[in-house]
């Protein structure tokens, strides 16, 4: 074989043999990053809530009348005549019909949440600062989804912990389904989460591939300690 062409294939090999080294790590390294958010996602839950309103006070006193303490009252031996009889029974019921004002009544129509949880444990190595996730309703005839929620929820979560991200909304789980009862959700329904974004404590993000390129940005620009500093400066 003649040397130049030798030495020229030879060349061209550790030329090839170079480009695949450099180029595997990279390969890899995004391979691991979009596939796996070493997040465990543990169970799911929703419920409906009924509650009373803010500025219902069971305990609230009455005060539009004089609080009669019996106790206060000094012991006799009774009316002494029929007048003071018919004075004492007459203020016996105004006292009745007073306590009977203390509680005041309770609301006809009450305002009605839907509470949604996700319980996790961080299987990475590394300290969860903050989560984008959807809670998702499919129908199990179908396949269609009927349903989805979006939640970020800010809450540490070390490496090898377990945490429940909840939050509540107005909105029930889908509007196509309607489910009346609290504790029957309607076996025609799957539910299953979906984990967008994942930020970390040192700053590192993990993304869905199937999310939105803002999801992310989003979660980070929504954190608390970040809305607080963001209105200082302006």
């Amino acid at each position: 074989m003649d040397p130049k062409r030798a030495l020229s294939s030879s060349l061209k090999w550790s030329m090839c043999l170079c480009v695949l080294v450099l180029a595997s790590p990279a390969i890899l390294a995004q391979n691991e990053t979009d596939s796996n958010n070493n997040i465990e996602i543990l169970k799911l839950h929703w419920e409906k809530q009924v509650r009373l309103p803010r500025n219902f006070d069971p305990a609230a006193t009455f005060t539009g009348a004089t609080f009669n303490d019996p106790t206060a009252r000094t012991s006799a031996s009774g009316p002494a005549t029929a007048v003071d009889a018919t004075r004492a029974a007459t203020s016996a019921q105004n006292a009745a019909a007073g306590a009977s004002a203390v509680f005041p009544a309770t609301p006809s129509r009450l305002p009605v949440f839907y509470a949604y949880s996700m319980k996790i444990r961080n299987d990475a190595g590394k300290t969860i600062e903050a989560l984008a996730w959807d809670y998702v309703f499919v129908d199990r005839s179908s396949g269609k989804e009927v349903g989805r929620h979006q939640f970020l929820s800010y809450e540490k979560v070390a490496s090898g912990k377990t945490v429940t991200f909840s939050s509540q909304l107005r909105s029930p789980p889908t509007r196509i389904v309607q489910v009346s009862d609290t504790h029957q959700k309607n076996p025609r329904l799957a539910e299953h989460a979906v984990v967008q974004c994942v930020l970390y404590a040192d700053e590192t993000t993990w993304q869905n591939p199937q999310a939105s390129p803002d999801s992310c940005k989003l979660l980070a620009n929504a954190r608390p300690a970040k809305r607080k500093e963001l209105s200082r400066q302006n």
